[in-house]
């Protein structure tokens, strides 16, 4: 079966496959500090949350290190600090970011 798929496709599921270990144990890592910060119970629906979460940022990370054509290690270390991150952390980075290059 997989070796009927495009080679585009495979590489991008091998690549996946690679880093959303990655991206899962980053969130996780995440969710734990916010129950220590009290924000969250550990076995709350919020949790649920955490696999499109995960999901998603080891898509926009692999596609980000890819972009930036990081080595391996690299790739992972970027997965992990946008999965750290989360979406909330990626927009208000971005946020940020646009807005002060407006002023330059």
């Amino acid at each position: 079966m997989f070796e009927n798929l495009p080679p585009e496709l495979k590489q991008l599921l091998t690549g996946l496959a690679g880093l959303l270990p990655t991206a899962a144990i980053s969130r996780a890592l995440a969710h734990h500090h916010l129950v220590r910060l009290g924000h969250r119970k550990f076995w709350s629906p919020e949790l649920w949350w955490e696999v499109p979460t995960v999901a998603f940022c080891g898509i926009v990370g692999g596609g980000l290190a890819a972009y930036l054509d990081l080595p391996l290690m690299a790739q992972h270390a970027t997965v992990a600090v946008v999965a750290w991150m989360g979406p909330r952390g990626m927009e208000v980075f971005l946020t940020r970011w646009v807005n002060g290059k407006k002023g330059v």
